[in-house]
């Protein structure tokens, strides 16, 4: 049985359909002889998608009075294309994790700048997931330990205090780490890009880098709840033609 597409998904979980700006970007970028005109073209049109380009472009800037790079032509040569891919399924991605935690959390999760989100200064849950096929990358999930141990006692029903068992907490994260790098697999597949999605692992760290390959995109994202904070970065390369 084939995966389901994006806006299967969506009527199943009543989320957002993907806009058609998002549409349109992903197909030129899987075509990989995308006109940078068309695209920039596109991206333009969209505040929401542009605004993140130029965040994503200009990595140290701590406002946009601080920007280097300022308009969406000069991104895109600094960034590449591979870039787009990620900003384009961005919207979707961050509207079905929401729409995760309030159906399945109860819990209302706002996205918001990740510059403005303290990093964790002890050590914290991280939930990792690839995936490979026409395009490969990986799902990175952080979040606290305490955070973490919220998100399984929603999920198994208990007070955070009667959770000793380790185990059901990484098996929490991974479960939601499945969810949100399935939407993302769902719409590289609905883009052209069939990639197949990988086992989670869940472990402890105080330490998180990320290593860029050339032609990749990179994108951090960062979410706020009560009692509650988590990192999503996302990397895709979208022309590897696995």
């Amino acid at each position: 049985m084939p995966d389901p597409s994006y806006n299967e998904l969506a009527q199943l979980y009543g989320l957002d359909p993907v806009p058609e700006s998002v549409l349109r970007l992903t197909q030129l970028v899987a075509r990989q002889n995308a006109d940078l005109d068309e695209i920039a073209n596109i991206i333009s049109a969209d505040p929401a998608i542009s605004q993140r380009l130029l965040r994503t472009a200009n990595p140290r800037a701590a406002t946009e009075k601080d920007y280097e790079i300022t308009t969406v032509e000069d991104a895109l040569r600094h960034n590449g294309l591979g870039c787009v891919l990620l900003l384009a399924m961005g919207t979707p991605l961050s509207l079905a994790l929401m729409k995760t935690f309030k159906t399945m959390l109860g819990l209302k999760l706002d996205g918001v700048n990740p510059k403005t989100v303290r990093p964790f200064l002890s050590e914290y849950v991280l939930g990792t997931i690839n995936f490979s096929g026409k395009a490969t990358g990986w799902v990175y999930l952080r979040l606290s330990i305490e955070g973490a141990r919220l998100i399984a006692a929603r999920v198994l029903g208990v007070d955070p205090e009667e959770l000793k068992d380790r185990s059901e907490v990484d098996d929490a994260v991974g479960e939601l780490l499945n969810i949100v790098a399935g939407n993302f697999k769902s719409h590289l597949c609905d883009a052209g890009l069939d990639s197949t999605l990988h086992t989670p692992i869940v472990t402890r760290t105080t330490r998180f880098t990320i290593d860029t390959p050339q032609g990749a995109g990179l994108e951090h994202m960062a979410f706020t709840a009560p009692d509650l904070k988590l990192f999503v970065d996302v990397m895709v390369n979208p022309w590897t033609q696995g």
